[in-house]
């Protein structure tokens, strides 16, 4: 086969070419045929809903010739169906899905399209509030249809000089409208609009009406209550005169109260729109404090006899007390206030004591000791310090080491500074000549033996 296919390749194309082609132009002709798909099919599939409507008459409805329902002038569904049953005729209408929003105070109208009576469906869905027809149950009553009425029942109506002027008229309409068909549909269309607000304006007008007269009659009364109160009346003339007259002599005052009235206005508005800051974030705050306030209650309860315990000793005790001691504060009060100036520096001198205590306690880590470990030996070595002494106390005992060099320079200073003299005399200290010439000769003695 795909040999075949190889040698003739030009002939197989053209037959693909044609199939789409054909394809094509027979999904252009069922389109405008409307053909529609099986729900069932995807993408492409079309879902219905069917309703039902009662009509006087179904003169000249065909199903399946394309007769259409519409809403607001545009196609949603067509006429699929129409039978006989009690004398009236019943219409089927399938509408599509996403417009299968009848309610009960719904209405519908049919109308021809063309001139050959080719009808159709004007549907009004309703309104929510009515509530929603269940299409597998419900019908649209034969109230809220209107069939389509036909020009030779309106002309029977009439007279003969009726329908001569009557004919006249539409002959001049047909020449003064010629072209405008479409222009004149639409204008008619805007007059259910208008008649909607018309009907909201004679409403409101009928409600006034009734509030008119009862304002008259009302007037009325106060105007026969008032004829009774001459002298309060004069009163209040008299009272109101005295009244503006002292408005007027604050005239100047009040023109300065309204020269302020701007910049009063304007803090207002700042004081409001951070007053509704502190609103939108106090909401929040105060719903988070609910469970807390919630948990609260109970722990009050739990307190109430802690409350009733304590009292009495707040009473007969504490109170008693304070009442005692307050000419002791009010004594105290200029220490306290002297105190108050000097706690900043005993803060900052115990802080130095402080870090003067965590100093001498710190224990280095490693073989080193801290300061601790020394004292305790040093409490040890002190008491020797003082283990003599005589009739005038305990004695310290003391070594002091000096070289030759220091010696010679306590001599010196013995001879400059006769005040330190004094002072390295009590030391008891021998002179250099005492010590360093025995010591000098020390080695010579010891190197020749």
């Amino acid at each position: 086969m795909r040999t075949a296919i190889r040698k003739h390749r030009w002939d197989f194309l053209a037959v693909i070419g044609i199939f789409l082609v054909a394809l094509v132009v027979g999904s252009f002709i069922l389109g405008h045929q409307r053909f529609y798909l099986p729900k069932w099919v995807p993408v492409v599939g079309t879902d219905f809903v069917s309703y039902k409507a009662e009509f006087t008459t179904a003169q000249s409805v065909t199903p399946g010739q394309g007769q259409t329902v519409n809403i607001a002038g545009v196609p949603v569904g067509e006429l699929s169906n129409v039978q006989l049953k009690d004398g009236r005729a019943i219409i089927t209408m399938k509408i599509r899905r996403k417009y299968a929003h009848v309610y009960k105070d719904a209405t519908a109208l049919l109308r021809p399209k063309t001139g050959l009576n080719d009808m159709i469906v004007e549907l009004t869905p309703g309104t929510r509030r009515a509530g929603e027809i269940d299409h597998a149950k419900q019908i649209i009553p034969i109230t809220q249809t209107l069939p389509n009425v036909n020009t030779d029942e309106f002309l029977a109506a009439l007279d003969g000089d009726t329908r001569s002027y009557l004919q006249l008229l539409i002959a001049g309409g047909g020449e003064a409208l010629g072209g405008n068909g479409k222009n004149l549909s639409a204008t008619f269309r805007r007059f259910e609009p208008t008649n909607r607000d018309i009907e909201k304006i004679t409403t409101a007008l009928a409600v006034r009406r009734d509030n008119i007269a009862r304002s008259i009659h009302n007037f009325k009364e106060l105007t026969a209550a008032v004829g009774d109160k001459d002298q309060q009346l004069s009163s209040l003339v008299d009272a109101s005169n005295a009244v503006f007259k002292s408005f007027a002599n604050q005239d100047a005052k009040l023109r300065q109260t309204l020269s302020l009235l701007p910049d009063t206005l304007k803090t207002t508005n700042v004081a409001v729109q951070k007053a509704d800051k502190l609103g939108k974030a106090l909401g929040p705050t105060l719903g988070a404090l609910r469970p807390g306030a919630r948990a609260l209650g109970p722990s009050l309860k739990q307190s109430r006899p802690f409350f009733k315990t304590t009292t009495p000793v707040i009473q007969k005790q504490l109170r008693p007390f304070a009442r005692d001691a307050l000419p002791t504060v009010k004594i105290l009060r200029p220490a306290a206030r002297d105190l108050a100036d000097l706690t900043p520096d005993f803060t900052s001198v115990l802080k130095t004591a402080n870090y003067l205590l965590n100093t001498a306690a710190y224990n280095p880590p490693g073989a080193d000791e801290g300061y601790l470990f020394w004292i305790s030996w040093l409490n040890h070595i002190g008491p020797t310090v003082f283990s003599t002494q005589d009739a005038h106390g305990p004695i310290r005992r003391g070594a002091l080491f000096f070289s030759c060099d220091g010696l010679g320079l306590l001599d010196t200073l013995k001879t400059v500074n006769p005040q330190l003299g004094t002072i390295i005399g009590l030391t008891n200290a021998p002179t250099k000549a005492d010590v360093c010439a025995s010591s000098a000769q020390a080695p010579n003695t010891n190197a020749g033996g």
